[in-house]
């Protein structure tokens, strides 16, 4: 039998693995964006391809160069 302290704390430990998950998945996708925009031209290109509206893609890449960056710092 567990207790509630137990359940708590596996239960932030699967919260915590889902967000290194979704981050992760998130830097991906951006990395994925860049080498669209590398091999197609232009963010407007990746986002006509992908069906999306381009401030999307803009923001994507923004979001993980800002975070690379920081990271770099």
């Amino acid at each position: 039998m567990t207790t509630w302290k137990e359940q708590y704390d596996e239960a932030v430990r699967k919260q915590e693995a889902a967000q290194a998950a979704y981050q992760a998945a998130t830097d991906e996708r951006a990395q994925a964006l860049i080498a669209g925009v590398r091999e197609l031209g232009s963010q407007a290109a990746v986002a006509r391809e992908l069906g999306v509206k381009t401030p999307s893609v803009n923001q994507a890449i923004r979001a993980y160069e800002k975070k690379t960056e920081k990271q770099s710092e």
